[in-house]
């Protein structure tokens, strides 16, 4: 009988004592409380680009040097002068590429190659074609036949005052990239400005 008691007893206190861990589990954990720790500055090496879109600079500012060409000093910043040399990239109004190669197929073979690390490429252009058929001179009787692509056909001028004249006669053609692409006063393509800046300390 004191046997059943006993069991009893501990059955008893098992069920009291697991209630109790259970409830404190389910109420020291908050789901809702999650624990967000920013990247520190001291993670992100010195050297390190990253393209700004804000006129405002990031809260570490006297971390940030902008990528605009401005001499460094040593005494001040060696770590970045190890890397990039006594003078920032001056990346003001060019784009940024990856370096080496690779060749796409998208509109024909074509090969993409960068300049040297580090250095300045310039701008290009694919070449830009067109026709001009059946340009005769012959006179009178002489003619021109069509143009096409870049090229287009003006006035033409008969040699001399008199059109009876059989001297040759002359079509003005003239050569206007902007007819079969967009033009300005550099290659680009479609883009946003942003500043870039370079980790300095």
């Amino acid at each position: 009988m004191k046997r059943s008691y006993l069991f009893l007893f501990l059955l008893l206190a098992s069920l009291v004592f697991s209630s109790h861990v259970h409830a404190a589990d389910a109420t020291s954990f908050d789901p809702t409380k999650i624990m967000v720790q920013s990247v520190a500055t001291s993670s992100i090496p010195i050297g390190t680009v990253i393209a700004w879109p804000s006129t405002s600079w990031p809260s570490d500012a006297d971390n940030w040097l902008e990528c605009n060409g401005q001499s460094i000093s040593s005494a001040v910043y060696p770590e970045l002068v190890a890397v990039v040399g006594s003078q920032v990239p001056d990346y003001r109004g060019i784009f940024l590429r990856g370096h080496g190669s690779q060749t796409s197929t998208h509109y024909g073979t074509v090969n993409h190659t960068s300049a040297s690390l580090g250095e300045l490429q310039g701008d290009a252009v694919r070449n830009i074609t067109g026709h001009i058929i059946d340009a005769v001179a012959g006179g009178k009787d002489g003619h021109w036949g069509s143009t096409g692509g870049a090229f287009y056909g003006g006035s033409t001028t008969v040699d001399g005052a008199d059109p009876s004249r059989h001297g040759p006669d002359y079509w003005n053609i003239y050569f206007d990239a902007s007819r079969v692409t967009p033009v300005a006063d550099e290659i680009r393509p479609a883009n946003r400005s942003v500043k870039f800046l370079i980790r300095a300390k």
